[in-house]
């Protein structure tokens, strides 16, 4: 907003669509799905942290993912730019559930993740526990992924008409085992 653009902001959770705005109060904010979401005339369109690998219904495939990629190239003016990262296949080894925690000092987050190579599916089970006064909240969660390859995301970006860089990156943030980002321009 200080470089006087106007944000819109899509998320399908109405709990994070109301922290986005308490955050940004002069930025427009929809909930909906980001697959079907109207894109108007813009100069970027990003989507940080494996967003559009979620399965969070049955239209994310690898179809919708090439639609989402052609509508964005449309509502981009020359020159737009189109940045993301995905989660690739390798996550968890097969057969294997990985386990893991976090913790502070009111708090634990409790982590289990498999793969399902054949379907390119990860699974994360995260419980989380949090104090309040003097009692615990427990809350569950339930993440399911399609997992792609970077460089068949990259080959239909190209399709689409974009120009691709792909990266294991942003800048001096190196992202996680089996991660990549995207800078998509369309051409001037």
């Amino acid at each position: 907003m200080k470089a006087n653009y106007r944000v819109l902001g899509i998320d399908i959770s109405e709990a994070m669509i109301r922290i986005a705005r308490r955050r940004a109060p002069r930025a427009e904010f929809r909930a909906g799905s980001f697959f079907e979401a109207d894109i108007p005339p813009c100069n970027a369109v990003t989507s940080i942290s494996e967003c559009l690998n979620y399965l969070v219904h049955s239209k994310n495939h690898k179809q919708t993912l090439v639609g989402l990629f052609r509508r964005i190239y449309r509502a981009l003016v020359p020159g737009g730019v189109f940045i993301f990262d995905i989660a690739e296949p390798g996550q968890v080894t097969h057969g294997i559930k990985m386990r893991g925690f976090s913790e502070g000092e009111y708090w634990v987050v409790v982590l289990e993740k498999e793969e399902d190579p054949e379907r390119a599916v990860l699974t994360r089970r995260i419980t989380s526990f949090r104090k309040v006064g003097e009692h615990y909240r427990r809350s569950d969660e339930l993440h399911r992924q399609r997992l792609y390859k970077a460089a068949d995301v990259a080959g239909q970006l190209r399709k689409a008409g974009f120009r691709v860089r792909t990266m294991r990156s942003y800048g001096e943030h190196p992202l996680p085992k089996n991660h990549a980002a995207f800078i998509a321009r369309k051409p001037t």
